[in-house]
């Protein structure tokens, strides 16, 4: 390794003639060496230490005892954990391997004539205690958290990849399955506990693990919609750090299609990590730390009474994020860590772009604070953790509006925007997780206690809106609808949750292991007692571990939204009340009104509301083509029930006219009566093609459907909902992802992630309240949901890296001296036009067009110094 790095560090300095007769002897010695090797029949023994989520341990000790004679050798595992011993004579050996925060393992080894299999050897965290694998060479124990289609992403690797540091999750979202994410947002597990990964910049990410043991009891949702992210830690050795700056300049870009010119940009972004051991070689620490400060345009494509409005819409952008974590170890069994995390933001001109005009926009700020205090024991048998957290966030968004707003639908919107939020809240957690090791059976148990309070004050639309059907009906002057809110808009209320589960893995043959589990669920917005969630899944492996056939089922529970319990709460009728004005007079809506002014509109949950639930099942075989290479096939069924929807329960009677209630207007309840059934095929690849390319790609054929979609969604015709069925807001028949980096020499690489996928589908309504509900989201008749069909999407991104060799304060001979990288990405390499809204509106003359899309071609250029 030593000699590696110092023929790497030398590279850059031009060779004499008599340097490179020198070299060329060299070389020619080894390969007649290589070749007299072969002749006396000695073999070579390579492999790679992993931990358990198949992630390379860097640095890991391997020493290769014989077990007959007195020859010994020791190796270092590179940054990938990859390790070898070359020239071993034919013997038995006995080969340990260990490192910092895990189990020692010692592996049995037999050398005779005929060549090795690689060897892999799987660390486990924090359990000091000594193992014997015993075993064949190639027949690892099939479990299920090795799943072949799961998707890692390393720290390593996002520096290879062309990505938005200020937001590594959209990259692990594009491995997720929308039919699996529902209603919800992806569920992001942080340092084993559900939370947010908001304040982690993007060198504080150790891996993100995606569809890891997908019907693990442990978690609420499915792999397929479950991002795991683990922090880097600090190093117990020696002092390592990092530097980079991430520059863009619209100069270097192209023009949006949808932009009257260039769109103007100049976006900085720093970062910076640093870590190393404390004193008394106990504790260790890492401090990580980001910065954005962004200039740029948001675009503008409507229809007004002028004509078309087609603008650049300045705005600024301003984000700092901080990560700081200390890990201390008081005994051999004992680990505790403390981490801290804060975010900031803020921003000008939000909520502008595509129908919305540059009047719309608004202000914002935020800030995180996160806490997180985790104890882990580690004894003979047993692994536990005891987790806390601490959350305290602010969020204020907009400000009172001096006038109403105007909207025209599928023309624009504009007048004063009508957002005026200030949000607060206090999170804590409390979760003890525990692992019981004992034969065969590896016993997961544990529970969770969360407890929000939240505090807000939301005075949206507290100056109303007037909505056209259509730009002639603005020219007349003839709004359809007037909505305004009134009343006191602060409040205070509590939510808790709560969870419990037990799940036992049983390794019944090292080819053969099932895993039963159940889990229950509490939320105290929900009326019912609970939610139980049986999971079962079951691996097989019918020879040498390179062929795998895998099956599992669960059912999965969500979570009532927030936002139902705010509505409910403030949109009482008392607290707050919703005025609807239909037909009224413009520009004063009080001069001239229907009756129904005076009726406040309200929102409800059901009484009877239920955890929304689906049950995931899938069978699939994994295979492994060649070393370190995957491909997995499996299909995948999946079968929604009591999800979310939004129905106007006070529509008046068709017989007499009359309202169930009469004292409200409309009443919009939050009930559990949504469903959704999905399948899909999918196809997983992950590994290596040569030695100079390594990937994950995958590719999905899916068909979704649903009847909401979601929560706050009101239906066309609340009195009969058989045209709500149709195609998922999601559904996108063919889905394919590719994540990999390309070595073209040992200093210059090439990362990539190519997406594309089938068109998204859109609603088509009338723009007109044809049922006179007071909503205009009417359909023409024979149209049910989401008949509308927009095109595909494709996309290319690329980084290009350059490794430099330069000084640095610290040197040690375990790591490379290449400590400096230039970096240019280039995303939307193809410039390709990705529609991303569809006007559905008939009465509107965008009708079937798109007025927004992605970003055209962007560069970006970094350097990145490590230390």
């Amino acid at each position: 390794m030593a000699m590696n790095d110092a023929i790497r560090s030398s590279s850059w300095r031009k060779p004499t003639v008599a340097l490179r007769l020198v070299w060329v002897f060299a070389a020619l010695s080894l390969l007649t060496a290589a070749s007299d090797l072969r002749g006396q029949g000695n073999i070579a023994l390579h492999g790679v230490v992993e931990d358990e989520t198949g992630i390379g341990i860097a640095g890991a000790r391997l020493t290769l005892l014989a077990t007959t004679t007195t020859l010994t050798r020791k190796a270092n595992a590179d940054k990938t954990g990859q390790f070898g011993f070359d020239d071993l004579p034919a013997g038995t050996y006995v080969l340990h391997a260990e490192a910092v925060e895990f189990q020692s393992v010692d592996v049995p080894v037999s050398v005779g004539s005929s060549p090795l299999e690689p060897l892999r050897i799987t660390l486990r965290v924090g359990l000091a205690e000594e193992v014997t694998v015993t075993g064949t060479r190639g027949e690892e124990p099939v479990l299920q958290d090795k799943n072949g289609d799961q998707v890692k992403i390393d720290n390593d690797l996002l520096r290879e990849l062309p990505t938005d540091g200020t937001d590594v999750l959209a990259l692990a979202s594009s491995f997720l399955s929308p039919a699996s994410i529902g209603g919800e947002h992806a569920s992001i597990v942080v340092d084993g506990i559900e939370g947010g990964a908001g304040p982690i910049p993007t060198t504080g990410i150790r891996r993100m693990l995606i569809n890891r043991n997908p019907y693990s009891a442990e978690y609420r949702r499915p792999g397929t919609a479950r991002i795991e992210i683990i922090t880097e830690h600090g190093s117990s050795s020696h002092v390592r750090g990092s530097a980079a700056l991430f520059v863009r300049n619209s100069a270097l870009d192209a023009r949006n299609a949808f932009a009257p010119s260039k769109s103007p940009l100049d976006r900085r972004w720093f970062e910076g990590m640093v870590s190393g051991p404390l004193p008394g070689n106990r504790a260790s620490f890492f401090l990580s730390g980001d910065g954005l400060t962004s200039k740029g345009a948001a675009i503008v494509n409507a229809r007004t009474l002028g004509g078309p409005v087609a603008e650049n819409v300045p705005n600024r952008e301003a984000n700092q994020r901080l990560l700081g974590r200390l890990d201390w170890h008081p005994s051999e069994v004992q680990t505790v860590l403390l981490r801290y995390g804060f975010s900031r933001e803020s921003g000008t001109n939000r909520g502008v772009g595509g129908l919305r005009l540059r009047e719309q926009g608004f202000a914002t700020s935020a800030a995180d604070h996160q806490f997180q205090l985790t104890d882990q024991n580690a004894w003979s048998s047993l692994l536990n953790h005891l987790r806390l957290w601490v959350e305290r966030s602010f969020e204020h968004r907009g400000t009172a509006a001096s006038g109403p707003a105007v909207l025209v639908h599928g023309a624009f919107t504009g007048g004063p925007s009508q957002t005026d939020q200030t949000d607060q809240s206090l999170l804590l957690q409390a979760q003890d997780v525990a692992s019981v090791f004992g034969g065969p059976h590896t016993i997961r148990f544990g529970a969770n206690l969360r407890r929000r309070w939240i505090e807000m004050t939301d005075a949206s639309d507290f100056a109303g809106t007037f909505e056209f059907a259509s730009l002639d009906r603005l020219a007349a002057g003839t709004p359809s609808v007037f909505r305004v809110n009134q009343g006191q808009p602060a409040l205070r209320f509590p939510e808790t949750e709560l969870f419990g589960f037990v799940q036992d893995e049983v390794l019944l043959r090292p080819t053969l292991s099932l895993m039963l589990g159940g889990r229950y669920d509490r939320q105290s917005w929900l009326h019912d007692s609970g939610a139980f969630a049986p999971r079962a899944a079951l691996a097989f492996s019918p020879g040498k571990a390179k062929t795998v056939l895998r099956a599992g089922a669960g059912l999965f529970h969500g979570r009532l939204p927030e936002g139902a319990v705010r509505r409910e709460l403030l949109l009482d009728g008392a607290r707050v009340r919703e005025v609807v004005v239909t037909e009224p007079s413009y520009p004063d809506p009080f001069f001239v009104g229907n009756v129904q002014m005076v009726l406040p509109s309200i929102v409800r949950i059901a009484p009877d509301i239920a955890a929304p639930s689906s049950i995931q099942a899938s069978i699939g075989v994994e295979r492994e083509v060649w070393q370190r290479t995957q491909v997995v096939v499996e299909y995948q069924a999946i079968r929604g029930s009591h999800l979310f929807r939004s129905r106007n329960i006070n529509l008046p009677a068709v017989e007499t006219g009359l309202r169930p209630d009469a004292r409200f207007l409309n009443i919009d309840r939050v009930e559990s009566s949504a469903t959704l059934r999905g399948q899909s095929l999918g196809v997983t690849w992950r590994g290596r093609v040569t030695r100079r390319f390594k990937g994950t790609a995958q590719y999905a054929l899916s068909r979704t459907r649903d009847d909401s979609s979601g929560p706050f969604a009101l239906p066309a015709y609340d009195r009969d909902l058989s045209a709500e069925v149709g195609r998922a807001d999601s559904d996108r028949r063919h889905r394919f992802t590719l994540a990999g980096t390309l070595t073209f020499t040992s200093t210059i690489r090439v990362g990539a992630i190519a997406k594309l996928a089938s068109g998204a589908p859109f609603d088509i309504t009338t723009g007109f309240d044809n049922n006179g509900d007071t909503v205009a989201n009417d359909r023409p008749p024979g149209v049910t949901r989401n008949t509308g069909q927009g095109p595909g999407l494709a996309q290319l991104d690329l980084r290009v890296t350059k490794l430099l060799s330069v000084w640095r304060p610290f040197d040690y001979p375990d790591r490379s001296h290449e400590v400096m990288t230039i970096n240019l990405d280039l995303f939307n390499v193809l410039n390709r036009t990705n529609a991303t809204t569809f006007v559905g509106v008939l009465s509107s003359p965008l009708f079937g067009r798109s007025v927004s899309a992605g970003p055209a071609r962007t560069v970006q250029l970094s350097v990145r110094y490590r230390f």
